[in-house]
């Protein structure tokens, strides 16, 4: 945070630089590079050029990684990570934060290929837009309790390094849901250190933490094979129209989701026809 902070007339050093060399002085020998990018967002206008130099820069460098941490602050910033690193089949741990609990779970990998786990945006009917518009400063930003950030950080870490250590790595199977708070394991779902949960849920409020299974969603915006199709088709054509799509739209097309929530509302009428004739 010193070296981020612009006071004194300095400006100060973007986040990823600082970082870096943060890592540089507590382990000389670490390789850390700081790279200041713009992450395209859905619902976030922008010209063709620029989303094409951030798409094809952020492409590569997933591309170039065994595991990718994913911590933005917003959730549609969350959505292109997302995508890319289920098209390229990485191991991807997402972490999230409120004002007092936590969210940190691992990506299922791509589902063309074997993955049954859900993604950050299986759980959603509608399609990520830009959350931040209309919205004052302290509607978008998240206010957190001290002992958070420490907390969920160090799950995620812990949850790679069990991943690592098992033979399927993020492509291994999650524990069963169960009725109870202790989830359903066995010798396929733990690795030689444990448990490797889909999801920790944790409150500071209850000091609890929940370990939900939560499958992969076929008509999901971030990581269905229709998702996905499109996003290696024409990887800087699918995100400009995906920016350019203010209401969301666009992705909920591709992905089934407007077709799906058509199909629920017939089987909803349906269901008060039948109540209408059984009354």
């Amino acid at each position: 945070l010193r070296d981020c902070r612009s006071g004194d007339g300095g400006g100060g050093l973007p986040k990823a630089t600082a970082a870096a060399e943060a890592l540089q002085k507590i382990v000389p020998d670490v390789e850390a590079q700081g790279i200041v990018l713009s992450i395209p967002m859905p619902g976030h206008i922008d010209t063709r050029e620029t989303i094409e130099t951030s798409v094809k820069q952020l492409d590569q460098l997933i591309q170039d990684c065994d595991v990718v941490y994913l911590l933005t602050d917003t959730r549609e910033s969350r959505w292109l990570p997302t995508v890319m690193a289920a098209a390229y089949n990485k191991m991807m741990i997402n972490a999230a934060l409120g004002l007092d609990s936590w969210l940190v779970m691992r990506h299922g990998g791509d589902t063309r290929i074997n993955s049954s786990l859900g993604c950050y945006f299986c759980n959603d009917v509608v399609a990520p837009e830009n959350s931040t518009r209309n919205r004052t400063l302290d509607q978008q930003c998240t206010v957190t309790r001290p002992g958070l950030a420490p907390v969920a950080g160090s799950m995620a870490v812990e949850l790679m390094v069990s991943l690592l250590h098992h033979s399927e790595q993020h492509n291994a199977p999650a524990p069963r849901n169960s009725t109870t708070f202790s989830p359903i394991v066995t010798d396929a779902t733990a690795s030689p250190l444990g448990l490797m949960p889909h999801q920790i849920r944790g409150s500071l409020v209850s000091y609890t933490m929940m370990n939900p299974t939560v499958p992969a969603f076929s008509c999901c915006t971030g990581c269905s094979s229709s998702i996905l199709n499109a996003y290696e088709n024409n990887n800087v054509d699918f995100m400009c129209q995906a920016a350019y799509s203010v209401s969301g739209t666009y992705l909920e097309d591709i992905s089934g989701l407007t077709a799906f929530r058509a199909q629920a509302e017939r089987l909803f009428d349906n269901v008060d026809e039948d109540w209408e004739i059984d009354s």
